[in-house]
C-alpha cells in the first residue's frame, strides 16, 4: 500500500483517540471526529490511473490478427479478449525502473554506468531486462496502486492496442511514410535509418570492423562506403550475418549500443502514435508480450519463447510493422533492444484478475497458471495469466 495511505490511515485511528483524551469525551463529540476524518482523510482510497499515462482500451470481445505466425496478412488467427484493459501509453522508462530497483533492492540494467541511467536517457526506455524482470517490476506497480493487477500484454493486447479497428500494419496507416533526401530523414518512427542518418551526418568518418569473426576484421571504411540509405528510408549495408560485416559489426555502432542504444523519450513521435494514444508502438524498443510462441525468425527460430513486438531502433521498417510476428526472446535473457509496456486491469471483488478457460481456443491457446474453481462463475478461472500458442 501507497506510504501516504497507510499514514492516513493511522492518522484517523490516532486522531479521534487523542482528541478524546485531551477532553473532548461526549459521545457526540467522538462521533462527530470520526465522520469528519472519513470524509476529509483519504483511507483506503485506491490510487487511479491517470488517463495521460494510461489508455482504456475498450474490447469487443474478440480480435483477429492481421498476419499468422509466418507473416501472411490477412491470415491471422481469431483470439479472444475477454475484456476491457488499460494499455501503458508510454514504454516504461529508465528512471521509472531506476525507482523500482531502488525499492526492490535489484542490480541495474548491465549498461548504467556504475548503476546510473545513462546520461540524458531518463525518460528513454529501458532495456537490458529480461521478461521475468519485467513481470516483478508489474507485481511492484500494484503494490503503488492497489486497485489493479499490472502484468505483461498478451500479443493480441498489444497489437490491438497499436492499431485498433483500423487494422493498419502502422499505427498511422499502411504506409511507413518516411523519405530521405538530402541528408535529412523524415519518419514517424524511430527505426534504423535514423541512427543511420545521424551517422551519416558525417560521411568521412571512418569505421572500424571490430568483430573477430569477420573477414574484414581490423579494417577501416568511410561510413558512407558501408551502409547507405535509400530515398524511401531502406538501408543498405545495415548488417551481413555471413561475413561479420556492414555497419553493426564496427566499432561505431559497439559505443552505440553500449549506452543503450539510439533509443528516444518514450513521448517523441507524436505524429506515429496509435489509434488509442499510445506511443512508439512501431520503432524504438521492442517489447516483451507474455504470449508464448514457436518463433520463426532470428537467432531464436524453432525455440518456445516470449513473443516481442514493435521493432526498434535497430530494427528495419518492415520489422517494426505491428502485423510483424515471429520475433521472440527467451524469458530469462536481456538483450540491447527489447524493454516493456505494462497493462493494467481492474481487481474483481475477489482481488485477483480473472480469465475464464473458456474465452480461449483452444485448439490454439492454452492458459498457463494458477487454476482453481470460482463459485460465483462456475468455471475455472487462472490467478496468474499466461498465454501459450500451441502450434
Amino acid at each position: 500500500m501507497n506510504v501516504f495511505y497507510m499514514f492516513f490511515t493511522l492518522l484517523e485511528f490516532i486522531l479521534p483517540f487523542f482528541m478524546y483524551i485531551c477532553g473532548m469525551k461526549t459521545v457526540y463529540q467522538i462521533v462527530l471526529l470520526l465522520v469528519l476524518a472519513f470524509f476529509f482523510v483519504p483511507y483506503g482510497k485506491a490510487q487511479e490511473l491517470s488517463p495521460d499515462q494510461y489508455a482504456h482500451i475498450q474490447s469487443s470481445g474478440k480480435y483477429v490478427m492481421l498476419a499468422n505466425n509466418n507473416n501472411q496478412l490477412g491470415q491471422g488467427e481469431e483470439v479472444v479478449i475477454s475484456s476491457d484493459y488499460y494499455m501503458a501509453k508510454y514504454a516504461v522508462t529508465n528512471q521509472q525502473w531506476s525507482s523500482f530497483i531502488q525499492s526492490a533492492g535489484l542490480s541495474a540494467p548491465k549498461h548504467w554506468a556504475e548503476g546510473r541511467i545513462p546520461e540524458g536517457k531518463e525518460s528513454h526506455p529501458v532495456v537490458w531486462v529480461s521478461a521475468e524482470e519485467a513481470e516483478t517490476y508489474c507485481t511492484w506497480l500494484g503494490q503503488q496502486y492497489p486497485g489493479y493487477t499490472f502484468r505483461l500484454p498478451t500479443q493480441g493486447e498489444w497489437e490491438y492496442a497499436a492499431c485498433g479497428d483500423r487494422r493498419t500494419v502502422y499505427p498511422w496507416g499502411d504506409q511507413a511514410e518516411v523519405s530521405y533526401e538530402d541528408g535529412v530523414l523524415s519518419s514517424k518512427f524511430n527505426f534504423n535509418a535514423v541512427v543511420g542518418a545521424y551517422i551519416l551526418q558525417d560521411p568521412e568518418q571512418l569505421a572500424t570492423f571490430n568483430n573477430s569473426k569477420s573477414s574484414r576484421y581490423g579494417e577501416q571504411e568511410k561510413v558512407s562506403d558501408i551502409f547507405s540509405i535509400g530515398k524511401n528510408g531502406s538501408v543498405s549495408g545495415w548488417i551481413d550475418h555471413n561475413n561479420y560485416t556492414g555497419f553493426v559489426y564496427t566499432d561505431l555502432f559497439t559505443k552505440i549500443n553500449d549506452t543503450g542504444g539510439y533509443t528516444c523519450s518514450v513521448s517523441d513521435y507524436e505524429e506515429g502514435v496509435s489509434p488509442w494514444g499510445c506511443y512508439n508502438m512501431s520503432g524504438n524498443c521492442w517489447e516483451w508480450t507474455s504470449t508464448i510462441e514457436e518463433a520463426t525468425n532470428g537467432a531464436e527460430q524453432g525455440q518456445m519463447v516470449n513473443i516481442i513486438k514493435g521493432g526498434s531502433w535497430y530494427a528495419t521498417m518492415a520489422s517494426c510493422r505491428i502485423c510483424y510476428r515471429g520475433e521472440g526472446r527467451k524469458g530469462s535473457g536481456r538483450y540491447a533492444t527489447v524493454g516493456l509496456r505494462v497493462v493494467a486491469e481492474k481487481k474483481s471483488s475477489a482481488g485477483i484478475s480473472v480469465v475464464s478457460d473458456r474465452n480461449i481456443h483452444h485448439d490454439i491457446y492454452s492458459l498457463q497458471g494458477i487454476k482453481r474453481l470460482s463459485p460465483q462463475r462456475g468455471v475455472n478461472i487462472i490467478d496468474h495469466k499466461k498465454v501459450i500458442y500451441n502450434r
